[in-house]
């Protein structure tokens, strides 16, 4: 088949994409991938590896990730959170995003998205090809959990949360898809939980059932995949030797990072120097991911190690812990390299992860990062690497999860569909 794939986002909304279409070719596919990234990174290369043609869509100016970042940073309520997202990191490409999903459909039997990106339904629809949606969270309405963010109060509460939920939903953020909607001569949808993300055939959640099984009242179109990784040779990455020799010198640091967070961070100095006095109050070693380390600020020392960027399956497992915001690309990274986490979540699903890692015994309490001091960071870093039970635990996991292969199980449920291909 010819499969157009889009996504919008950060480097965890594209990996996932990235591998998905990598694994499609792989297939015999012929895909083609289009890519909206925050900051504008470059995708065209790191597609060429795996012969898929990678189209950059639309630019966001530079400054927009910081900014939001000041907002999220002081925004505790998480709809409103999605709210600021989407209308200063979505809505200014919505356009050009528009644009490329037509060419997709026109171009494509059937085209799969990130499922927040509405314009590839909506063009779609205007196409009448097969669409499919991927959510990299599990955040899909059950009576067996509630909403991210309020305690689960048993069945009966948690359906009426998701009820409670979808209407203030539908308020914030069906107006921007309908407006498109209309504009395109399509009828407006009726609701965000049931018809303006999903598709009534095939629903995919790169999440591992390792980490959250699959709700039993979830009906047979939504599909939990597992996550979708790259192959072990797709990345071209190697360990650089001062890392491995850090690595060999001691015993396994902690990996510290913040992931995405870190691009909006108003005040990513602090954030090193959290990291840096956690760890040494903590009593451990530690590698930091930053783009931005000043070697003048105080934070150097021989037991930490600062890095721009690491290739999380090379690393992990070669770490005692990974403090990190709760991203689903990080959660299930050290989870699959059989390691607990420490959640310092900043914003959306981030207090869902790290709720589902903590209940899978392999994290401790959630920290907040509005309110998390060194002292607490270190608490919970000790906690975790004391704990025989979460670590025995975390590694157990991460066996089962390097047993699964979300990308395999996706190309089975999208080659198992009777698609109507037309010409």
């Amino acid at each position: 088949m010819r499969i157009g794939i889009q996504t919008w986002g950060s480097e965890g909304d594209v990996r996932p994409f990235l591998a998905l279409a990598a694994g499609l070719r792989s297939a015999g596919h012929d895909v083609t991938l289009a890519v909206t990234h925050v900051t504008n990174k470059d995708y065209t290369e790191r597609g060429a590896a795996f012969g898929i043609p990678v189209r950059q869509v639309g630019h966001l100016a530079t400054e927009l990730p910081k900014l939001v970042g000041e907002v999220l940073i002081n925004e505790t309520n998480i709809l409103k959170q999605v709210d600021v997202i989407l209308r200063d990191l979505f809505d200014p490409a919505a356009r050009d995003i528009l644009d490329a999903a037509k060419r997709l459909c026109n171009e494509n039997d059937l085209v799969i998205g990130h499922f927040l990106v509405h314009p590839l339904k909506t063009a779609a629809e205007l196409a009448d090809k097969p669409h499919i949606p991927v959510f990299l969270a599990p955040l899909l309405p059950s009576a067996s959990f509630p909403p991210p963010g309020v305690p689960n109060l048993g069945r009966f509460m948690n359906s009426l949360l998701w009820r409670l939920g979808e209407r203030i939903m539908n308020r914030m953020y069906l107006p921007r898809i309908n407006k498109m909607r209309l504009d395109e001569g399509l009828l407006p949808q009726k609701s965000i939980t049931g018809d303006a993300y999903l598709s009534p055939r095939l629903n995919l959640i790169a999440s591992s059932p390792s980490l959250f099984p699959r709700p039993a009242d979830w009906d047979a179109t939504f599909q939990l995949c597992g996550a979708f990784h790259l192959p072990e040779n797709g990345e071209p990455w190697q360990t650089p030797d001062n890392l491995n020799r850090f690595l060999a010198a001691g015993p396994p640091p902690l990996y510290m990072t913040f992931g995405s967070m870190s691009v909006g961070d108003p005040s990513f100095g602090q954030t090193l120097r959290l990291f840096a006095q956690s760890a040494r109050l903590a009593g451990c070693r530690a590698v930091i991911q930053t783009n931005d380390f000043d070697p003048g600020d105080g934070t150097a020392a021989p037991d930490i190690f600062y890095i721009s960027r690491a290739e999380h399956a090379a690393v992990f497992p070669r770490c005692a812990a990974v403090v990190h915001h709760g991203g689903a690309g990080t959660s299930h990274a050290a989870s699959r390299a059989g390691r607990p986490s420490i959640v310092v979540e900043h914003a959306t699903d981030q207090v869902f992860w790290g709720g589902v890692l903590r209940r899978a015994g392999i994290a401790p309490r959630l920290l907040h990062r509005r309110t998390v001091t060194a002292p607490v960071l270190a608490r919970a870093i000790r906690s975790a690497l004391s704990s025989s039970a979460m670590n025995a635990k975390a590694r157990a996991i991460g066996e089962r999860m390097r047993r699964e292969d979300g990308v395999r199980r996706a190309i089975e449920l999208i080659e198992g569909q009777r698609w109507d291909i037309r010409n």
